[in-house]
């Protein structure tokens, strides 16, 4: 499937190299607003067309997919006019805002009969599923602990008086929206939504938060999912329950290395070599291949929960976005 990639930010240069791993797709275009950035992404990774138009790239005949890694506030409306344009579009995490922006893009989707992906890690790691499979040996779960602290270098920026988009709330930038998003992908996917949500930022005085501490309630356990931008600690996630835990390092971007730790018992350990980029493409592109539309809704609805208990969350802590 041809790809045409819009933006040219690391992430998108992260994926243009993960999409050249897989057979089954080829980076056709590349859109960036500046002439230079476009090209030397097109010349890094052998990519044939460059455009400064989004519309333009849109109208190209050649472009089944549309990879969208944009600042976050501009997710929603370039996703729409990828679907409106008949394009496939996988657009990077944090997927839109608002739950009524989630329900219109997939709604739009379904009805163009096009597939609509988040792209988000955590999903398609061997390791998330077989965390799913351990969850009975463990015994009845009480606490789920998630932990993804990275020291950004744009907080040395935000603190010298600049304002990245990563830390703007007019572009729902954020520690909760870029790090703890993958915190409630990963317990959200596996359980589904709390009943209660509150959130508990550390805000900067341009009102964004550059860390917080997230609660999630479940009927029988309890989760908190901690994120931040303006410290750096080891990353990991731990479910644990009566009768044993089961561990995940680095954490729940990344799902690297699993063990299950039970008392009495050798401890069973699995571990993966391939970025999680790897394997969120490859999945992807079985799911186009095969064009199985219940596997998309199915992760739709997914990013549905998340985006649900990303904007309670807000709501909870009165994030201006």
């Amino acid at each position: 499937m041809n790809i045409g990639i819009l933006g040219t930010g690391s992430i998108a240069r992260t994926m243009a190299a993960e999409f050249a791993k897989v057979p089954a797709f080829r980076c056709e275009a590349v859109c960036s607003r500046q002439q230079a950035t476009g090209e030397a992404l097109a010349q890094q990774f052998g990519i044939p067309k460059v455009y400064t138009d989004y519309d333009a790239m849109l109208a190209d005949p050649d472009i089944e997919l549309v990879y969208i890694a944009t600042p976050n506030s501009l997710h929603y409306g370039q996703t729409k006019a990828a679907l409106l344009a008949g394009k496939n579009v996988l657009c990077e995490k944090p997927f839109v805002p608002t739950v009524a922006e989630a329900d219109e893009l997939i709604a739009l989707a379904k009805e163009k009969h096009l597939f609509l992906f988040e792209a988000i890690t955590t999903a398609h790691h061997p390791n998330y599923a077989l965390a799913k499979q351990y969850l009975d040996d463990i015994g009845s779960l009480r606490i789920v602990s998630c932990t993804f602290c990275q020291y950004s270098s744009r907080y040395d920026a935000l603190l010298s008086g600049q304002v990245p988009p990563v830390f703007d709330p007019a572009c729902c930038g954020g520690a909760l929206m870029d790090l703890n998003l993958y915190n409630v992908h990963f317990v959200v996917g596996l359980f589904g939504e709390p009943v209660l949500v509150s959130y508990h930022p550390n805000l900067y005085r341009n009102g964004i938060d550059t860390s917080g501490i997230l609660l999630l309630e479940y009927p029988d356990f309890l989760c908190q999912c901690t994120g931040a931008k303006d410290c750096a600690a080891p990353g990991s996630v731990q479910l644990i329950g009566d009768a044993g835990r089961i561990l995940i390092e680095p954490g729940s971007s990344n799902c690297q290395k699993l063990r299950l730790v039970r008392p009495g018992q050798e401890d069973l350990c699995s571990e993966y070599s391939e970025s999680p980029w790897f394997y969120e493409v490859a999945e992807i592109a079985m799911i186009l291949a095969l064009k199985d539309y219940d596997a998309c809704y199915a992760a739709l609805k997914k990013t549905r929960q998340v985006v649900t208990v990303l904007e309670a969350a807000r709501g909870d802590a009165q994030l201006g976005f």
